[in-house]
């Protein structure tokens, strides 16, 4: 089939005509980016148009399709591209990566330029191996919709767009316990609502509180406010009843009764959720209701079944990085049960997966008190999404970092790495790499692939444990190594010194490496090198890195240095979350 030939098209763009007259329809949309690259490829004027039945590119929603879902077909001189609302558009980007297109980020896309182009015999229908996929690098949330649509994500921090396809969008998220019982309503009249930790009963602002989940009086409240916020949200099907983001389960004699018959704090936590789900069913049967296995809560309970209508969503925190889920054999971060046992990550996925319908899992891709330090989990990215796979888990977030406008360690790779691998966790995860790296990076790529399988091999040879919530220097991390990662950064940079676009990524790359000296060798040690510590903050902000911590922003940070703390000022007082002022 020849699209192409001497820059003159051979084919037209179809489309339907309630597609052709509504500029707001996906495939409206496809058809325009169709239009946009190939002729890009070809430099041929490629037009759309409506009622044809000639050489061409066909596009169509199917509405026997599952939203992501998609197919491309061959027929003699016709392609067909069909596809759910969000497959259709997936199918057209499928078709322009079989042409050689690469969207490695927003800014950075590969387009080959083939004047006579002639495409195959093509006969591939593709769905996700998981519904649920979610990254909240900045790349998929904040920059751009589009991009997110390229990489396939469609999750609830991607905030896709209808004409986009949607995304699957959360009434109300994680950690909800406070609107869902608000204590600055309740907590006066009534604090046997609240958990019961050392024999205090306390809540509000300020203070890491819990639910006691075993009183009954606490279910119509809940149940009301969410009925509330679904009948808001018309269109979002799917509400978060989760614990609060601390370590505070209600220890009063009831709660604890619970625990011990469930084998796992998850246990009250269930039944308070599924008797919400029971009684909202009737008023929003689409509605899945959502909690959270997560920190004390991880373990799975042996009493109570999650109904069908409730979605477990699994927490890998307390989980080594630096081996696979299946592999590593830490028990350091093991999660105790009530009975004196204790249980790790690949444990805890394989007894949720044999007694749960829906089974969503949160996982962590970053150090998050050190943002910007070198985390070499880049071996158990693909491992660990087969380990899901193969053990019914239907979504996946990718926690990340979460910076306005990004931050450094390639996480450019890592996000497109996890796109891919959501989308197919047995794809040639190798080969996405390759392309990358020796497109973004140039000739600095075999530098920059020799410093990764550095860190790497250390964390593999030592048996290094790595976790998210580490301040500790790892032994990678070691002065004699971060001379020789800088050597390897000094070719790299001299490589492309006459490319200004690959040489400003290759030293926003290297910003981690200087980072790692800065914190262990000024801050930690207390010598505090005000010049180069400067030099440091003046180099992020050229690289438009506003935040080296997940809670504290750069202001924040720095203070806590000055003053002699290892991280910045939310530590230090009561309080929380602090966005980015320097933007």
């Amino acid at each position: 089939m020849i699209l192409a030939k001497e820059r003159v098209p051979q084919g037209v763009i179809y489309v339907n005509e309630g597609d052709f007259d509504n500029r707001n329809s996906q495939v409206w949309f496809i058809a325009t980016q169709l239009r946009y690259y190939i002729s890009r490829i070809t430099t041929a004027p490629f037009e759309i148009m409506t009622n044809g039945d000639d050489c061409g590119i066909y596009i169509s929603l199917d509405k026997s399709y599952s939203d992501d879902e998609f197919s491309l077909e061959t027929q003699g001189d016709k392609l067909f591209i069909k596809g759910g609302k969000r497959g259709v558009i997936y199918g057209g980007y499928e078709l322009l990566e079989s042409l050689g297109c690469r969207f490695f980020t927003p800014e950075c896309e590969k387009i080959p330029t083939i004047i006579n182009l002639e495409l195959p015999d093509i006969n591939k229908h593709e769905k996700p191996v998981f519904e649920y996929r979610e990254t909240d690098y900045h790349n998929t949330t904040k920059y751009s919709y589009k991009y997110a649509t390229m990489c396939r994500v469609n999750g609830s921090s991607n905030k896709i767009p209808e004409f986009l396809g949607g995304h699957t969008s959360y009434a109300l998220f994680a950690h909800s316990f406070g609107i869902l019982v608000p204590p600055e309503e309740h907590f006066a009249e009534h604090p046997e609502y609240y958990a019961l930790v050392d024999g205090k009963r306390d809540a509000g602002d300020h203070t890491e509180w819990q639910l006691c989940l075993s009183n009954p009086d606490i279910v119509p409240i809940a149940v009301e406010n969410i009925r509330k916020i679904l009948k808001e949200n018309p269109d979002k099907k799917i509400v978060s009843i989760s614990q609060n983001d601390n370590v505070n389960p209600c220890q009063c004699e009831e709660c604890q009764k619970i625990d011990k018959e469930e084998g796992s704090p998850v246990g009250a936590i269930i039944r308070f959720v599924n008797k919400i789900a029971e009684i909202l069913e009737p008023e929003f049967p689409d509605v899945m209701f959502d909690l959270l296995a997560y920190s004390y809560s991880r373990p799975a309970s042996h009493l109570t079944k999650v109904r069908h209508n409730v979605c477990v969503r699994l927490c890998a925190s307390r989980t080594c990085y630096a081996h696979s889920f299946e592999k590593c054999i830490d028990r350091s971060h093991a999660t105790p049960r009530p009975d004196g046992t204790a249980t790790i990550f690949i444990e805890d996925l394989k007894e949720w997966s044999r007694i749960c319908e829906r089974l969503y899992i949160w996982d962590y891709t970053s150090n998050f008190p050190l943002y910007l330090m070198p985390f070499p989990n880049w071996r158990v990215l693909q491992p660990n999404l087969q380990t899901l796979a193969q053990h019914n888990v239907k979504g996946v977030f990718e926690e990340a970092n979460r910076a306005e406008n990004g931050g450094t360690d390639f996480n450019e790779l890592r996000n497109y790495l996890l796109c891919k691998l959501m989308w197919n966790p047995y794809c040639d995860i190798d080969a996405h790499r390759k392309e990358f790296m020796e497109y973004f990076y140039g000739d600095a790529a075999p530098f920059l692939d020799e410093y990764l399988n550095m860190i790497c091999d250390y964390v593999e040879r030592e048996n290094y444990h790595l976790y998210i919530q580490d301040i500790k220097r790892p032994g990678y991390l070691e002065d004699e190594w971060l001379a020789k990662y800088n050597e390897l950064f000094d070719k790299a940079e001299k490589a492309v010194s006459g490319d200004g676009i690959r040489l400003a990524r290759v030293q926003k790359a290297r910003l981690s490496i200087r980072f790692a000296d800065v914190y262990w060798n000024e801050i930690i040690s207390k010598r505090f090198d005000s010049e180069k510590v400067n030099q440091f903050l003046t180099d992020l902000r050229a690289h438009n890195i506003s935040r080296m911590d997940e809670w504290c922003n750069m202001e924040g940070t720095y203070y806590g240095w000055v003053k002699g703390w290892n991280r910045g000022v939310y530590v230090h007082s009561p309080f929380r979350y602090q966005g980015e002022s320097l933007l």
